[in-house]
């Protein structure tokens, strides 16, 4: 199964939930678990999918299977929410299910751009994604072993039986793109924006050029 940013979700009726924005995967495992999906246009919003709601069999897209649950039920990807100015610097206790991601930056709204917010109020910006999990961004740097930038992450490929991520198609350049397939065993950190591999970059461009499908 490929996942790729951009990919449109259907549900197993065949109406259109959106496009997916990012794909979340466990750093430990290398599973892909949820995916991100983006809906809207104006007012958009990412709701969080479980990958096992996913019917992997398919091969014309990506469909959901038959549930009970609407698209709103999905957990939201990001929830704001407003903590007292005195409290916004004070660590974290007692969270185990979420945490910060990504990092938060603290601003003080200033008198008049925020209607009706108290000015010894700050936002707080949390996610659903549980700790352990890495949301991968859109165009995640691809950093060989010796430090060099060789590419940004394009499609997600997984093993459909067990979700498992086998390769990452990497693309490299901008007019004239060349892509490569990496295997998921190069990989040795993921990262939201960024994943680093084993190998240095003479090695990746020895890859023979692949053509996404």
């Amino acid at each position: 199964m490929n996942f790729v940013k951009g990919a449109e979700v259907f549900t197993a009726t065949g109406e259109k939930i959106g496009t997916i924005s990012r794909i979340v995967i466990d750093a430990k495992t290398r599973d892909v678990t949820d995916l991100v999906v983006e809906r809207g246009a104006l007012f958009k919003d990412e709701k969080v999918i479980p990958v096992g709601l996913v019917d992997l069999e398919n091969e014309d897209g990506i469909m959901l299977r038959q549930t009970n649950q609407s698209v709103d039920d999905f957990l939201d990807y990001e929830t704001t929410h407003y903590v007292p100015l005195d409290q916004a610097g004070v660590p974290y206790e007692n969270i185990d299910t979420y945490y910060w991601y990504p990092p938060t930056n603290f601003q003080t709204p200033t008198a008049g751009i925020l209607p009706g917010i108290p000015p010894d109020y700050v936002p707080q910006t949390e996610t659903s994604i549980p700790e352990g999990r890495i949301a991968i961004s859109e165009g995640a740097q691809v950093i060989s072993a010796d430090d060099k930038h060789i590419g940004n992450v394009e499609q997600v490929i997984t093993n459909s039986e067990t979700n498992n991520v086998t390769h990452f198609v990497v693309g490299k350049g901008f007019l004239l793109k060349e892509h490569k397939l990496v295997p998921a065993h190069w990989v040795t950190t993921v990262e939201e924006d960024k994943i680093y591999l084993s190998v240095e970059a003479r090695l990746f461009d020895r890859l023979p050029d692949y053509q996404p499908q």
